[in-house]
């Protein structure tokens, strides 16, 4: 018969509001990450760290809470589940002290110098604003790093300040003649020149190819590589970005009077500069003229392993490493107290011989909560951090008063309910098969899922708030659609996983991954890409319950916390972990994207090789290998099936994992 369960309403309050609280944050960190004014590298390296910090929340929580249950011989405090109530509160207080933490640190007030790459016939140096009020250069050691130019020119002279928008205007193309007559001007170039006096430049009219009748003289930078070999780029109006990899030498000019930083190429490094451009410079200008080839620096003080980075103006470390320190350890207890909840869940529900419990209605709770309060601060908290930590304060502190006052949780340890249907003790825990295969294998699907997740959630904010028509109530937006769905699934969870099979609804996560990894590449329309996101999010809420169920099932009663504690651990740890190293990589390279779908269409393929795998792995071994086997009495039988026997023989009962009847025959 059944009936509605008051002692769990309380349970569901606790769901709904904890998650509610994440639903309300986690979306919003990158954002936040942009206003303290960490590079989207030190933003990866935070988004990498964090979850590897926090697996010492679940490590040391769930074994703690599997030790108290036992409660020394069953005291009063394992009894009533009071250890498991308090252990929560403790999680949701310190969490919340922590991710308030995050506002006292100090805003990086970065002040990027302008900078230009140049080069003449005698070598190659980087022009930069001196930095601050103390007017310094920076000091060089012996590394080489990347710099990455375009919009080459030829021009008289050049400041710190160009940034490419003056266009070269190109002659007729009647009036040309062959590139190899000015290669032959190139070859016979005596490489005279005079080197640039960066005290005496100024802004000058970049239109130096104007005035050419032949065919149009392109930028030759030269270099020798790692073998002495010359090679010389050519920088044309199709060419990408020309990455150098270069070392600087200090400052020349030490003289403060000078507004500029002169630092030379510590390698052999020149340009090509022919006697047309010299004299269609010097003959264009009025005042002194200094033939040079001018260059833009794409993205210098950002860009990865760009060299420049180091030398900015207001660079703050402390800053970093401070949200880098506070931010791992905020993590932690978040990802203790998704565990401790998983555990309280599972016990809490009591579930019986016929395998069915409550658990999916109790995490709907949970999706309705994290669907609406991510709508909530992405809409009228216009993702602002303060806003989602007023929010987050506020829900963590009625779900904290609820579990401190609430004694009638059904929080007991699982040894007290783990029976059979008609309240019969089962067989001892001896007799239940051993699955250690089958949680190895269920840990690396639910790690590769984690990688696949997280490659999109880390940075997904930033990709929105970029794209047209993109703001964060569409990252809100994206959370609760996918909630609606994900309700009507864990309201009948556990009978949809029963009948599909625990295996083949994880499958089905990684397609849905494959999909969302090709929409990210096709997409560029914010409303276009809420589609989906709803999968990816959907995924996530298929993926987290399965994984509940399919534990519940697999490890010993003993160890329900440990149990629940593994998908957090591989998922939202460690896969979270990998999943932001590889996805950072479509937001820190150049071009973003180029390199940004580059990036996803090797995550699509990745996906759909794991996919495949995972099936034929899971049908033609797996599924076998797992299969529930017929039951055997145990002999000689427990004395309490003896007894209830009367003349002594055997009734076989429905026992957890073993047999062939309803509870023991589940499609994993």
């Amino acid at each position: 018969m059944k009936y509605f369960n008051e002692n769990l309403i309380t349970l569901k309050c606790v769901l709904f509001l904890f998650f509610g609280a994440l639903g309300g944050l986690l979306p919003f960190l990158p954002l936040h990450m942009d206003v303290v004014g960490l590079s989207k590298d030190e933003s990866v390296i935070v988004s990498v760290v964090a979850p590897l910090i926090a697996l010492l929340g679940p490590l040391v929580a769930a074994p703690l809470a599997d030790r108290l249950a036992s409660g020394g011989g069953g005291n009063q405090r394992s009894k009533t589940g009071r250890y498991l109530r308090v252990m929560l509160s403790l999680c949701f207080i310190l969490a919340t002290i922590f991710y308030w933490l995050l506002m006292l640190i100090p805003p990086i007030i970065r002040s990027p110098p302008n900078v230009t790459f140049m080069c003449d016939q005698q070598g190659g140096f980087v022009l930069q604003d001196r930095c601050g009020a103390e007017r310094t250069c920076y000091n060089w050691g012996s590394s080489k790093g990347s710099v990455l130019v375009k919009n080459c020119i030829f021009s008289c002279n050049a400041t710190t300040n160009y940034s490419g928008e003056v266009t070269t205007a190109y002659p007729d193309e009647t009036d040309t003649f062959y590139e190899s007559d000015y290669e032959d001007q190139l070859n016979n170039d005596d490489n005279s020149g005079n080197e640039v006096n960066p005290d005496t430049l100024d802004l000058s009219d970049y239109s130096s190819n104007r005035n050419f009748t032949g065919i149009v003289p392109l930028p030759h930078m030269c270099y020798e590589n790692d073998k002495g070999e010359s090679i010389c780029e050519v920088y044309t109006e199709y060419s990408q970005p020309i990455d150098f990899k270069i070392g600087l030498t200090p400052n020349l000019d030490n003289a403060t009077e000078s507004d500029f930083c002169k630092y030379p190429f510590a390698d052999k490094f020149h340009c090509r500069i022919t006697d047309d451009v010299v004299d269609n410079l010097t003959n264009h200008h009025t005042e002194e003229c200094h033939p040079i080839v001018v260059c833009q620096i794409h993205d210098p003080y950002n860009n990865s392993h760009s060299l420049l980075k180091r030398s900015q103006c207001g660079y703050d470390n402390i800053s970093f490493w401070l949200y880098l320190f506070i931010r791992s350890v905020a993590d932690i207890f978040p990802a203790a107290a998704v565990a401790l909840l998983g555990a309280a869940v599972v016990i809490a529900t009591r579930e019986t011989s016929t395998g069915r419990g409550d658990v999916g209605k109790q995490f709907a709770a949970a999706a309705l909560g994290f669907g609406i309060f991510a709508v909530i601060i992405g809409g009228a908290g216009d993702g602002k951090f303060l806003n989602a930590m007023i929010c987050f304060t506020v829900l963590m502190l009625l779900a904290v008063l609820i579990l401190l006052f609430d004694n009638k949780m059904p929080l007991s340890p699982p040894e007290w309910w783990w029976h059979t249907r008609c309240g019969l003790l089962a067989l001892p825990m001896s007799s239940v098969r051993k699955y250690g295969l089958e949680i190895i294998s269920l840990g690396v699907v639910l790690f590769l899922l984690g990688i696949f997740w997280n490659s999109i959630d880390t940075f997904l904010p930033w990709h929105v708030v970029k794209i047209p028509d993109g703001e964060p109530l569409l990252i809100g937006l994206t959370i609760a659609v996918a909630a609606i769905p994900a309700i009507v699934y864990f309201v009948y969870a556990e009978k949809i996983v029963d009948y599909c099979g625990h295996s083949n609804i994880l499958i089905y996560c990684f397609v849905n991954y494959i999909i969302h990894h090709i929409g990210l590449i096709v997409t560029e329309n914010a409303k276009v890409l809420l589609i989906f996101e709803f999968l990816e999010i959907f995924s996530l809420h298929l993926m987290y319950v399965t994984a509940v169920l399919y534990f519940r099932h697999l490890v010993p009663r003993k160890f329900t916390a440990c149990g629940q504690a593994l998908p957090v651990i591989t998922h939202f740890c460690l896969g979270r972990c990998i999943g932001a190293l590889l996805g950072g990589l479509a937001y820190s390279e150049y071009p973003d994207r180029d390199n940004f779908n580059s990036v996803h269409k090797w995550f699509t393929v990745a996906a759909c090789i794991t996919a495949i795998i995972y099936f034929l792995a899971y049908h033609f071994y797996l599924k076998p290998q797992c299969a529930a086997a017929a039951q055997v009495p145990p002999d000689p039988a427990p004395s309490v099936v003896q007894n209830m026997n009367g003349n002594g023989t055997y009734t076989p009962l429905r026992v957890y994992h073993n047999g062939k009847a309803k509870k023991g025959h589940f499609r994993y």
